[in-house]
């Protein structure tokens, strides 16, 4: 059985590229060719063109990236510290938590958002030589074969439909709205004007 350090170390160096804004064939570099790798990010297939669906081996897992990279502008990549991961070493799987700006290219419209990774491990089974090596080929070292994504599917549809900015308005707008009706409410005033005034003769 494999050991936390040990799961950490591949789950760490994906994550890393990831902050780096690596380009797609240093990304694929971490996944295994042998069991073929696989993504899938969860929600519904009509909110955004990489979301709902499984990308598997290296066409698909490549395709999957540059989904992201045609639609999506990623800065600020940010992991929670590897102490706070999750590691099962009996599915040997870590889950990270990460948090990054997003925005969507055709409408310019940006958010914040935290989302979360589930990093399922393999051994390399494919005998070619990776990126670096020395000649001894890339088989028996773990890398990544399943990356599972949890984000803000919400704000990317939104985005994507150009609704994002309306609707970050219009919350502003309810929560002030929220902060005066709870003044009031505090004040012994009913929510619309006048209200309550046959009982307390007035409020000031």
């Amino acid at each position: 059985m494999y050991t936390r350090s040990t799961l950490l170390e591949p789950a760490a160096r994906l994550c890393t590229a990831f902050a780096n804004a690596s380009s797609i064939p240093t990304l694929l570099s971490h996944f295994t060719r042998a069991p073929l790798p696989s993504i899938h990010e969860h929600g519904h297939p009509s909110l955004a063109p990489f979301l709902g669906r499984t990308f598997t081996g290296a066409d698909g897992t490549g395709r999957y990236f540059a989904l992201l990279q045609d639609h999506l502008l990623i800065k600020d990549i940010a992991f929670d510290t590897e102490d706070q991961w999750i590691v099962d070493t009996e599915s040997m799987a870590v889950s990270v938590r990460g948090s990054a700006r997003f925005e969507w290219k055709a409408t310019g419209q940006a958010w914040d958002e935290t989302f979360c990774y589930r990093l399922g491990m393999a051994e390399e089974m494919d005998e070619r030589e990776g990126n670096g090596n020395d000649g001894n080929g890339d088989k028996g070292k773990l890398k990544v074969q399943e990356y599972l994504v949890w984000s803000d599917t919400g704000a990317a549809y939104l985005a994507r439909t150009g609704k994002l900015k309306e609707v970050q308005e219009e919350r502003e707008r309810g929560g002030k709205e929220s902060s005066r009706s709870r003044e009031r409410r505090r004040s012994g005033c009913g929510e619309v004007v006048g209200g309550g005034l046959g009982a307390y003769g007035s409020c000031r």
